[in-house]
């Protein structure tokens, strides 16, 4: 007999996981509870800590006991994109994850994010457009996009160190570093489950003072969730993490001086310069609206684009040419119901004494059955299939008819922007995504 062969051992990419902070003294015990709690191996983690802050937490770190981290005071402040790019430095994992000081992560954030770069290997980047925020003093959960497919915030990024050969963070950005160095969100990216990646915490000692957000909430991506903390942070182990946020972070902060959003001059430097910047792009949607202006392409995560009259009617010509396409593709699922229907007739009729079409005989009786059954469940996706070809139908053709009858003739030297409307126009509106996790 010959010897048993073992079992092969699951490989585990090597993981640096990266963490900024800036005096979050009140924070660290809980992020190091986050760390210990990771379901991935501890022997194939480095944890890479750079600490810019005026309240340094080298004391904490010696006293963790967690022999997987790298810390790294800097003398002076750095803005948040050239300390990440410093994390990477140091890194040497083959996978870099990101967990930030204030937020909780999930037992299974690591060992996820590495799941599913290693399922997709066309992707160098993860994470979650969708984020959920728990406004604790409204006793709210909120949803935050998703965005688009090729978008995240930074607190939820996982990605392989070869992204790092071709981009990098601009060392100047404070916040909404996130745009950069995913290069306008053109980077192979998969999404995270956003169960598994990050629950973000409202309190006062955030940078951006995340209340704003609910101040004047897109529909499409800001929205009340019924998930539950309890539904995040729900392993009995976690019991520590939880009772922490929900019960014990407010008196932590109440006298910490050092955390508040007033230390960070030039973040909050930026924050009105990105609010000035949307400001403007607002007033300026307005007064095109209002003053017959250039018609402007908001899309979720880009800068608006400014559409010629061609373009225009290039897009009504596309949604025409898509609307003829759907006409056909409904008229030819409804000759094949038509078909099947008929078929499904002459059959049942065969088996219950009808006029006979064919030789049925007692024999194939349940060929025929089990040909019914297969029919008629043929017939019910194809009746659903028309039904929401049609609904996109008519979704297009309401879209057409009111681009066609606001847009003016390309040859028109005027673009026009009535095809702009008021709710539009509060759409355009941009909110800062890109800080969410700050």
């Amino acid at each position: 007999m010959g010897k048993n062969k073992p079992k092969s051992k699951k490989f585990y990419p090597f993981v640096s996981v990266c963490t900024p902070t800036f005096n979050r003294r009140p924070f660290i015990e809980n992020m190091f509870q986050c760390f210990r709690n990771q379901d991935y191996p501890k022997d194939r983690l480095e944890w890479i800590i750079v600490d810019d802050g005026t309240d340094k937490i080298n004391d904490l770190v010696a006293k963790s006991n967690i022999p997987q981290i790298k810390y790294y005071a800097l003398s002076e402040k750095h803005p948040l994109g050239a300390k990440r790019n410093i994390m990477h430095s140091h890194t040497k994992g083959s996978i870099i994850v990101y967990m930030d000081d204030d937020d909780y992560y999930p037992p299974d954030r690591i060992s996820h994010a590495v799941e599913r770069l290693e399922s997709n290997k066309d992707a160098l980047c993860a994470g979650s457009s969708e984020i959920y925020i728990y406004f604790k003093t409204l006793e709210r959960m909120v949803q935050c996009g998703p965005y688009g497919p090729k978008h995240a915030t930074a607190g939820t990024f996982a990605f392989r160190a070869e992204l790092l050969k071709q981009t990098r963070y601009d060392d100047t950005a404070a916040l909404a570093e996130e745009r950069a160095f995913l290069k306008d969100y053109t980077i192979p990216f998969v999404q995270l489950d956003p169960m598994k990646s990050i629950l973000v915490f409202s309190h006062e000692h955030n940078t951006f003072d995340k209340r704003k957000m609910l101040e004047n909430p897109h529909p499409d991506y800001l929205k009340t969730s019924a998930k539950t903390v309890d539904q995040f942070i729900s392993k009995p182990f976690e019991g520590s993490i939880k009772d922490f946020f929900m019960n014990r972070i407010d008196n932590l902060l109440q006298d910490y001086e050092p955390g508040l959003p007033k230390m960070k001059p030039d973040v909050l430097k930026q924050m009105k310069e990105i609010e000035a910047e949307r400001a403007e792009m607002s007033r300026q949607l307005q007064s095109q609206q209002q003053s017959g202006g250039p018609i402007m392409l908001q899309q979720p995560g880009k800068d608006p684009i400014q559409l010629s009259n061609q373009d225009v009617v290039n897009i009504i010509q596309q949604q025409q040419q898509q609307i003829a396409e759907y006409i056909n593709k409904v008229n030819g699922l409804e000759r094949d119901l038509l078909n099947k229907n008929n078929e499904l007739t002459v059959i049942k009729l065969s088996l219950s004494g009808g006029a006979p079409v064919t030789n049925i005989t007692d024999s194939n009786n349940d060929e025929l059955l089990i040909k019914i059954n297969d029919l008629t469940n043929r017939n019910k996706t194809l009746e659903s299939m028309v039904i929401q070809l049609q609904k996109q139908m008519l979704t297009m053709a309401k879209n057409y008819s009111s681009a066609s009858t606001n847009v003016e003739p390309a040859s028109d030297p005027e673009p026009s922007t009535d095809s702009i409307n008021e709710e539009e126009t509060s759409k355009c509106t941009p909110v800062m995504t890109d800080a969410l996790d700050d």
